[in-house]
């Protein structure tokens, strides 16, 4: 900062001796733009530009459902052990918790049953066709056999479907996995719980936070500003410095009927997790054009002091001079004026202040 300054004064000093050299002793020397200056300043030109209303509403981030699941135990039974906590990162199929269950138990004796009976089939089967082949059978009672097995090969594989399908482990445990990749975000479970296959309240909820959604309120007098793919700049308390751009994807078009507010949605990758799910924001809608035309300057090309607002302008000789404005409205980008300059005008829009102070200073 003091280099930067040390380089305008300088600029500044020797734009005013350059000038005052060159000319009679009736004109007084003035403060110039430089080729020193110019290192540290940058000119832009004022146009007419047509006014759009920027609206800034309040927002919250919020779970896509798409990315969320529930998760509800399948039989009842006896937590034997739980896996995950809140705020726990989870894999689709990893292990949330082990269930010991009666239910299990029984599917276990079935399958047991059925994997007897089909090698009962099976040996039936061979003593059959051996029976076929010396004449003591018949081929009716060999495609009785053959049907015996295929149904006994049926149930077995019927009761090893439902216990991939359920990720039971064997004896009367099962395993209750992740539907998705995501994280804990609820926990309704504890080891040693009593559960039923019919209770209404999940275990856990997942969700998946590569996509969030921002949920922000829009007053009833600002609803005719918004649309469905306005441009919004969001910002977060947690981080300021960090502008993320969106669209409204989507408009809810009702009124909340206490607030009086109607929602509306983008969507936002958030790959790097920043954003979390009730965090508040605020929400830049880049307003539509009013149809109207005002001459508008950076808004970095603007000094506010006692309650006015200045420019530095460059005249077409590289005189510098502070001018006041009036301004019609102020957005992070740029500022709409009500009178003050011109269309073709230069103004200094960058390190203005330090040139503002030098200038006033003279």
């Amino acid at each position: 900062m003091n280099r930067i300054f040390f380089l305008i004064s300088l600029g500044v000093l020797a734009g005013a001796c350059s000038r005052s050299a060159q000319v009679t002793g009736t004109e007084e020397p003035g403060m110039f733009l430089t080729d020193s200056l110019k290192r540290v300043v940058s000119v832009d030109t004022v146009r007419y530009r047509p006014v759009a209303d920027e609206l800034t509403l309040t927002g919250r981030v919020a779970f896509n459902p798409e990315k969320v699941a529930q998760v509800y135990p399948i039989f009842g039974g006896t937590v034997v052990e739980v896996r995950a906590e809140i705020g726990d990162y989870v894999r689709r199929g990893d292990v949330l918790a082990v269930i010991r269950s009666g239910e299990v138990a029984e599917y276990e004796k079935q399958r047991k049953e059925a994997q007897h009976r089909l090698a009962l089939a099976h040996r039936n089967l061979h003593s059959v066709q051996d029976m076929a082949a010396s004449g003591m059978a018949s081929e009716k009672d060999v495609m009785q056999a053959r049907r015996e097995v295929g149904e006994a090969e049926a149930e077995a594989e019927r009761l090893a479907e439902v216990f991939s399908i359920y990720h039971m482990s064997g004896g009367a445990n099962y395993q209750v996995k992740a539907p998705l990749s995501g994280f804990v975000v609820e926990k309704h479970v504890n080891p040693e719980e009593q559960l039923r296959s019919d209770d209404g309240e999940e275990m856990f909820t997942i969700s998946g936070l590569e996509n969030v959604w921002v949920m922000a309120d829009v007053y009833e007098s600002d609803i005719s500003k918004v649309g469905e793919g306005d441009s919004v700049r969001i910002t977060t308390l947690a981080y300021p410095e960090d502008v993320i751009a969106g669209k409204i994807d989507k408009v809810y078009n009702m009124l909340d009927e206490e607030s009086k507010t109607m929602s509306v949605r983008v969507k936002l990758d958030n790959r790097d997790y920043k954003l979390k799910p009730g965090m508040f924001t605020q929400v830049r809608v880049c307003g539509r054009g009013t149809g109207k035309e005002r001459l508008c300057v950076p808004s970095h090309a603007l000094v506010f002091e006692n309650g006015r607002y200045y420019v530095v302008t460059v005249a077409s000789d590289d005189r510098l001079a502070v001018k006041e404005v009036e301004v019609y409205l102020h957005s992070d980008e740029v500022c709409y004026l009500s009178s003050g300059l011109t269309a073709g005008e230069r103004v200094l829009n960058r390190n203005v202040l330090l040139v503002y102070n030098a200038l006033n200073a003279g």
